[in-house]
């Protein structure tokens, strides 16, 4: 059984409206909503809550559902791959921005200019880096709001059929 199943049995079970149960999680109805018609996933700790509050399994929650954690896990890795490439561009913005500073409160040289010129070059590397990031960010969302728009077409076929 999937999870928005096994939220919804629950819900019922107990005798709870949609809203009612949102506030157990401070949640929204339209959260619940969403969470019984698998639009998107309640997060881990509210599952823990979820399990310590009704006595169900962590392991009926999760493993039953294939599709939650096939989505988890690539929340996952992508979650390590956002924190390593946002570390690079921040390691050249930073890095850029504090040569710059410290050219500007020293004195006239050569070494000046060349630190100026390192300084500004990293400066640029990270903006081109937080571009390019920013664009791969818009694609990973388009994409996943087309996956979504997909299950939505087949939930309503299924209902219309």
């Amino acid at each position: 059984m999937s999870i928005g199943k096994t939220i919804l049995n629950v819900r019922k079970e107990k005798g709870m409206s949609q809203e009612e149960f949102g506030e157990l999680f401070h949640v929204t109805r339209q959260t619940v909503s969403n969470w019984e018609n698998e639009k998107n996933y309640p997060d881990l700790n509210t599952l823990v809550t979820m399990s310590d509050m009704f006595e169900i399994s962590l392991d009926k929650l999760l493993k039953e559902d294939k599709q939650m954690v096939k989505t988890i896990d690539k929340e996952r890795l992508y979650g390590k791959y956002y924190k390593h490439k946002q570390s690079i561009i921040d390691f050249f913005t930073g890095a850029g921005t504090g040569l710059v500073i410290s050219c500007c409160i020293s004195p006239d040289s050569i070494r000046k200019t060349v630190i100026l010129c390192i300084g500004i070059a990293m400066f640029l590397i990270g903006g081109v880096k937080k571009l390019r990031w920013d664009k791969e960010v818009v694609k990973y969302l388009e994409k996943q709001e087309k996956e979504e728009g997909v299950k939505f077409s087949v939930s309503m076929g299924k209902i219309l059929l």
